[in-house]
Parts: structure tokens; C-alpha cells; sequence
């Protein structure tokens, strides 16, 4: 009887192993645009875009990338200096604490900026210390990220300058306690293609560089957003698109799928599990879903044989 029930056990541990395995998307069946996710310990944080709503960005708390539990708000009254727009969070563990970097319209000119707020830990109360990045009409879409004890900070800019510039991906270095700005900004890339460009995240793996982005339409009941990568040996380029680019992308409508196929996906953030595999959280159109909003979903992600930025299958 008891070797029956521990065999019992096993293949119950196996079908679970075997579940988790596979990615039921969404992860969060809400609307949960921009999110950026962290990892402390052995829990996962994220943070997604809220817009105008009265609290801003909403908090969740995962175990296993799979199933989240919301924890609260960044922001419970908006800070002071802003009127709204609240997009893009951007979090990150620093000595302990937890930033959050976050875009804003600023109340005095409306122009979009993007501010830092800091908390104790990754559940604790946020403090606000006002904007932090300003650039001609359009700071947004921060991604923090280290080089060695270096942190830097990059922004997407230009997208509303009314010289109709192409948008760039601009980078600067951020003090060691990751509230001001140090040196001059710099390019990493530009959107010479006229297809958009936003929402990017950049890591390092082995001896590369690499800066996931987002381009096409992100909200219009037509978006076909999608991610792209490209790559470099230094931070400070020269940065090479992938011509195999986009590397994620929605799925083509199917008669009778109703709204379980993706139409559109973008603009999230890769981490690591404790046993170094890659995830991309972003979020997601879903066909004939529109007015549900754009649902949080999950990608494996693999460095491939030729060097690029691959989805896992």
C-alpha cells in the first residue's frame, strides 16, 4: 500500500513538473500593459502601466513566473509634480531597496517625464523623489540595468519632437544610489525604418550586449506590435539589428479560435530564473479582445547557436 501511494506521489510530481513546464498565457488575465518584472530570492516582482487611474501602477507577487497575486500600488495618491499618464514602471533592487523608475506627465507643461521613487523592499511603501529625466517633449519607457557597479538608465525620446526626428533610444549614467543623472546621454539606437521604437530592455550573456525593443503599433484595435533585438559588444555601440527581426510577434487570426490566439505582443522585460533560464514578461493584444486591454503573457527565451535572441519552444 505504501509503494502504491509514494508511485501515486511520483506521477503526481511528474504531471505537475510536466504542467509547469508549458506556459499557459495569459499569466495575468488583466489589464497589465508595460510590465516589468524583477527577481528577489526566490520571488518575482512586477509592475504594470496604470494610465489616469487613481492609483498608480499596479503591484503582483509571483513564486514561479506562472501565477501572480496582486500586492497593492506603487503610487496610492499621485505624486505632487505629475497629472496623470502614469506609464511604463520600471523596477529594481538596489542595496536593498527597491526603485521604482516610472513615466509621468509633469502638471506644469504636460510633457512627459520620466520620475524615481524608492521603497524599503519590494512590498513596502514608496517614497517619491520627483522627475528625474527630461528630454525636448517626450522622456518615457525607462529600463535601469548595470554595467559592473555602473548603473545606467535608457529612455525613448523624440517620439513626439516636432521637428519629426526618428524616435532614439538614449542612455546615461545614473549615480550609485540611482537618483541623478551623471555624464552626458548617448545613443544606442535609432529608429531609422520609421516603425517605431520603444519599450526596451537590455541585459548582457557572454561576451554581448543585447537590447530588446518594440516596434509597429502598441494600442489601436489594429496593433500588430513586436519585438526586436539587436546587439552589441559594448554598451556604447555600434548596436546591429537582427535581420531575422521580429523576434516575437502575434499569431495570425484563426476562424474558431476566437480570442485565445495573441494578435500583438511588446514592451516588457527579460529575467532570470535561480538556475540561469531567461523569460520575456510583456504584454499582449488578444484577437477580438480589444476592450479587455492588454493581458500580461510570458516567453522563454534562448541564446541561439548563431549569437541572437531566440523564443524557447
Amino acid at each position: 500500500m505504501n509503494r502504491t501511494k509514494a508511485l501515486l506521489a511520483l506521477l503526481l510530481l511528474a504531471s505537475t513538473v510536466a504542467g509547469r513546464s508549458k506556459i499557459k498565457n495569459p499569466v495575468i488575465d488583466a489589464d497589465a500593459p508595460d510590465p516589468s518584472v524583477i527577481r528577489i530570492g526566490d520571488t518575482y516582482y512586477a509592475a504594470a502601466t496604470s494610465g489616469n487611474r487613481p492609483q498608480a501602477y499596479q503591484r503582483y507577487r509571483s513564486k514561479e513566473l506562472r501565477t501572480w497575486e496582486p500586492i497593492g500600488f506603487v503610487f496610492d495618491q499621485w505624486p505632487d509634480w505629475t497629472c496623470g499618464s502614469f506609464w511604463a514602471p520600471e523596477l529594481l533592487e538596489l542595496d536593498g531597496k527597491v526603485m521604482c523608475y516610472y513615466t509621468a506627465r509633469q502638471k506644469s507643461d504636460s510633457t512627459s517625464c520620466i520620475g524615481v521613487a524608492v521603497a524599503d523592499g519590494p512590498e513596502g511603501k514608496f517614497r517619491d523623489h520627483g522627475p528625474l529625466v527630461r528630454t525636448t517633449n517626450e522622456a518615457i519607457d525607462a529600463f535601469v540595468f548595470r554595467d559592473g557597479q555602473q548603473l545606467y538608465i535608457t529612455w525613448k525620446a523624440y517620439g513626439l519632437d516636432p521637428s519629426h526626428r526618428p524616435i532614439e533610444l538614449l542612455c546615461q549614467r545614473l549615480s550609485a544610489n540611482g537618483l541623478h543623472l551623471e555624464g552626458e546621454p548617448f545613443m544606442l539606437l535609432r529608429d531609422d525604418e520609421r516603425q517605431g521604437m520603444e519599450g526596451q530592455c537590455v541585459f548582457k550573456d557572454g561576451d554581448w550586449w543585447y537590447l530588446l525593443y518594440s516596434i509597429r503599433d502598441c494600442c489601436s484595435p489594429r496593433s500588430d506590435y513586436a519585438v526586436s533585438v539587436a546587439r552589441s559588444r559594448s554598451i556604447q555601440g555600434s548596436w546591429e539589428k537582427y535581420e531575422g527581426n521580429p523576434i516575437l510577434e502575434g499569431e495570425p487570426y484563426e476562424e474558431g479560435r476566437g480570442g485565445h490566439s495573441i494578435q500583438s505582443c511588446g514592451h516588457g522585460t527579460m529575467v532570470r530564473t535561480p538556475r540561469g533560464q531567461m523569460y520575456y514578461l510583456c504584454h499582449a493584444y488578444y484577437w477580438n479582445r480589444y476592450k479587455e486591454g492588454r493581458k500580461a503573457v510570458l516567453f522563454r527565451l534562448k541564446i541561439g547557436k548563431d549569437g541572437w535572441v531566440h523564443q524557447k519552444r
